[in-house]
């Protein structure tokens, strides 16, 4: 029952980390610049006439989208995507914590060096406050979410061979946030 258990928590998991992933990339592809690096991925996978047939139909409804939803919102699912990936099912959810922590501190840092020296076309962005946010609800859903499944499963329970399993959760960390770092750049990226 236990593994049955576990299993679904993983396919949760992994639904929510893709979900609000590719929902974030869906509207880089269907409102954003056309030169935003993710339109080399289509061209390769020969999608970009799939997706310009989409970009038109729902271009009819751009005008009843919000510019937050377009503009603010990838990042909040982002950040909420990572953490996720970062902080369910860990058994050293505080030092899974205090990294997420770090890196929303990080992103807020990129957010008002924008401010300073950004701007529209630039490299490093536009500053916009909605932004933060969106960084802030996305933070604050995936270290609840984090939180909740931490308290429940593995709070005050005694853990066999700790430091294999923390050794283990550092690793996954330290490569779940590479990935997100290289995803998470390439909508700067402009070709």
């Amino acid at each position: 029952m236990k593994k049955v258990f576990m299993e679904k928590r993983l396919i949760n998991k992994i639904f929510l980390v893709l979900f609000s992933f590719l929902l974030g990339v869906i509207i880089y592809l269907l409102f954003r610049s056309r030169k935003l690096f993710y339109y080399k991925f289509i061209e390769i996978a020969h999608l970009n006439y799939i997706v310009e047939d989409i970009r038109k139909i729902v271009w009819v409804y751009r005008k009843y989208i919000p510019n937050w939803v377009i503009y603010s919102l990838p990042d909040g699912l982002w950040i909420f995507s990572l953490g996720v990936a970062m902080l369910h099912n860990r058994v050293f959810y505080k030092t899974a914590q205090i990294t997420y922590n770090i890196i929303f501190i990080i992103m807020l840092g990129v957010e008002f060096f924008q401010n300073r020296y950004g701007g529209h076309g630039t490299f490093i962005g536009t500053y916009d406050f909605v932004d933060l946010v969106c960084f802030a609800v996305g933070f604050l859903l995936a270290s609840l979410i984090g939180y909740k499944n931490w308290k429940n499963d593995y709070k005050d329970k005694e853990i066999l061979d700790s430091s294999k399993i923390y050794k283990k959760e550092i690793k996954k960390n330290l490569i779940i946030v590479t990935i997100f770092t290289i995803l998470g750049l390439l909508p700067a990226l402009v070709n």
